[in-house]
């Protein structure tokens, strides 16, 4: 049976993200996996939010910064001439404004597009002098939140009526949507949220193959190949069975001891016949070295 692995699931509107990996964990140990078995997902959705979520299975939680760092695409529908103190149709309204022209949207959508500097919402879940910033902003203060570098490959007004304005953003990892509908209202000197939200593709998986929280099952896992880590950055490499106890050590390897499948970035995940992903491993200089290990018994 197949216990490493990730599931493509479609969030539904309401649940946040960590009572649908707690759901999904709770209904499948047991029945699909022993009890101990790791999950985890690759980025938050926000409860208000729907689309694309990957939930990492067993010894491929091990990859979650790998999964985080793919590119987000999202459609959201933006609703000008108030601002809520979420940024979401969950908070309350802070501010309002007049609702700006089609002309005006479209003249200054072209300064959010490439690399800016995006300061992320009050209520999220980042750091500041130790507490969350959601913790701060509902205390009453206001956190002091730093801007951060984000990059937005593409961002397309699909149509505006009335209030509402839909659009369709491809982004980098790290890229607040509600900030980035803030920064557009204010631009426009109007005041905006975001309405709702879909996100549909997570670098290139797509919300069209992900299934429901129910639907997730020992069948509907995908399997962890050498394609799929090619998708997401990675080298990667057949570790040759002679080399397995020093892998298993976390022992330098020589570059001989890895068939290389794809080459091309510094890291590589490793397979072995029979176990399927086995770790990860860095190359410096004329070695190997092992990063991750996740070998369950010793290859003789």
């Amino acid at each position: 049976m197949l216990d490493d692995g990730f599931f493509l699931v479609d969030k539904p509107v309401g649940p946040t993200s960590n009572r649908v990996l707690q759901d999904i964990k709770r209904r499948l140990i047991g029945p699909s996996f022993t009890r101990g078995h790791k999950f985890g997902h690759t980025g938050t959705l926000d409860s208000f939010a729907s689309g694309l979520l990957i939930v990492l299975v067993g010894k491929l939680t091990r990859l979650t910064p790998w999964f985080m760092g793919q590119a987000k695409e999202y459609e959201a529908v933006v609703r000008f001439g108030e601002e809520t103190d979420t940024l979401d149709p969950l908070g309350r309204v802070i501010a309002t404004a007049a609702v700006p022209s089609l002309s005006l949207l479209q003249d200054v959508l072209p300064q959010f597009r490439g690399r800016l500097l995006q300061t992320p919402p009050s209520y999220s879940a980042v750091h500041v002098g130790g507490k969350r910033s959601y913790e701060i902003a509902k205390s009453g203060e206001i956190p002091d939140l730093a801007p951060r570098s984000v990059s937005i490959e593409m961002l397309e007004l699909l149509s505006f009526e009335g209030v509402e304005a839909r659009f369709s953003v491809r982004c980098s990892s790290g890229t607040y949507i509600r900030s980035l509908a803030r920064d557009i209202g204010l631009a426009c000197s109007s005041r905006a949220f975001v309405q709702s939200l879909r996100r549909t593709r997570i670098g290139t998986f797509d919300v069209s193959a992900a299934c429901s929280p129910q639907d997730c099952a020992a069948t509907t896992l995908y399997a962890f190949t050498p394609d799929k880590a090619h998708d997401i950055g990675l080298g990667a490499g057949l570790l040759s069975r002679e080399f397995s106890v020093r892998f298993q050590h976390g022992c330098v390897l020589p570059l001989n001891a890895i068939e290389l499948l794809y080459d091309g970035a510094s890291v590589a995940a490793l397979f072995a016949e029979g176990d399927g992903f086995i770790g990860l491993v860095e190359k410096h200089g004329d070695n190997w070295c092992p990063i991750v290990v996740a070998l369950k018994e010793l290859q003789q």
